[in-house]
């Protein structure tokens, strides 16, 4: 009997998923279609998505009507055309999407870090939990890592880091392009301030620059 409800709970989370996909492909075909080939757009073709789900089960407690896609897009700017993996939120009630495309083509993504600007938290544990899966939700598509470097009651740190050794790899008709690290590097610093255990502001600093965005 255990093994036939297991069964019967997994064909249905197939056919859900299933169905959340074909919402997610007729979305994005909307939102990104085809004849959109302007600078710096991105691009949906479906034969090439290889769309795949991604399960971050304490941020979707904090955005639960969302979930959360890797989807491979294509890119146009100017002669430039890559094909590269992005972070997708989609909304399947409201067939809505959030593109967030990989740091090292936009950096930072405000409409995204905004979805948990006044999330609170019981303890210092369960936010940096949660700040570690969505971290790793804003690095699909790039090599970068982040690595806490403080943590205060009022401010939490964090350096953007490359790696020696890792590596991104773009791709665009016939031509694949791999960029690899070959010595370790800081390529933004994150400041998160936070009151009483709830994020306040979240801020990106390019160390050579000096200059950063604040987004709260």
């Amino acid at each position: 009997m255990k093994h036939l409800i297991l069964i019967l709970f997994i064909g249905i989370a197939g056919l859900v998923q299933a169905q959340n996909n074909s919402k997610l492909d007729k979305s994005l075909t909307k939102k990104l279609p085809q004849d959109s080939q302007k600078d710096g757009r991105w691009v949906y073709y479906s034969e090439n998505a290889n769309i795949q789900p991604i399960e971050k089960p304490l941020v979707k407690a904090r955005i639960p009507n969302y979930n959360f896609y890797q989807v491979n897009l294509t890119n146009y700017l100017g002669y430039h055309v890559n094909e590269a993996e992005c972070l997708i939120l989609f909304n399947p009630k409201k067939s809505k999407i959030i593109l967030v495309a990989p740091l090292w083509f936009s950096g930072v993504d405000a409409n995204y870090v905004k979805l948990i600007i006044g999330e609170g938290f019981d303890n210092k544990d369960s936010l940096l939990n949660f700040l570690n899966e969505f971290h790793e939700l804003m690095g699909v598509g790039s090599g970068y890592k982040f690595i806490l470097t403080s943590y205060k009651d009022d401010l939490i740190t964090y350096d953007m880091v490359y790696l020696k050794g890792d590596s991104y790899t773009t791709s665009s008709p016939g031509i694949q392009s791999t960029v690899s690290y070959s010595e370790d590097g800081v390529w933004r610093k994150i400041q998160i301030k936070i009151s009483d255990l709830k994020i306040k502001s979240y801020t990106s600093i390019n160390p050579k620059m000096g200059e950063g965005y604040i987004i709260k």
